[in-house]
């Protein structure tokens, strides 16, 4: 299908017949292509992980900071009912602070591990690329890619 392809396809398309009728010794074009073609992928598959992570962490800041607002809107409605005890409302705001103190540990830890399982899928996708490529090149300089 066209709508498959992209520019840089018809870019490496062109280059692609380019060195091919050159018919020069030297480096095999497909095998070129293809390579960087292999890091290209795994450079966008990074990528949209760490877009995928990062728009995880954005909805977890979201819901923190609404579940946050949501409190806030309760003990302010709740202070009329104790301004007859200024003890109560003293206690009701330490108890309230002491609540949002646990709420933001607990939503700091959520989002580290968001953080962290994202920086580690983009980390997995471009070492098992490295992996792949040293492979790669491996097998190319003890000729394993030769035809025979």
């Amino acid at each position: 299908m066209a709508d498959d392809k992209t520019p840089f396809d018809a870019f490496l398309s062109s280059f692609k017949s380019f060195g091919a009728n050159l018919d020069l010794p030297g480096p095999q074009v497909d095998q070129m292509l293809d390579y960087h073609r292999k890091n290209l992928q795994a450079l966008q598959e990074a990528a949209q992980a760490a877009s995928a992570g990062g728009q995880s962490l954005m909805a977890k800041q979201r819901e923190a900071l609404e579940e946050s607002l949501a409190r806030i809107a309760e003990m302010v409605q709740s202070v009329p009912s104790a301004a007859s005890d200024p003890g109560a409302g003293f206690g009701d705001q330490s108890d309230l602070a002491r609540q949002s103190f646990e709420m933001a540990l607990k939503n700091a830890g959520e989002m580290q591990q968001i953080a962290t399982e994202s920086g580690s899928e983009v980390f997995n996708i471009l070492r098992a690329r490295m992996e792949e490529s040293l492979s790669e090149l491996t097998a190319g300089l003890s000729g394993g890619d030769k035809k025979g």
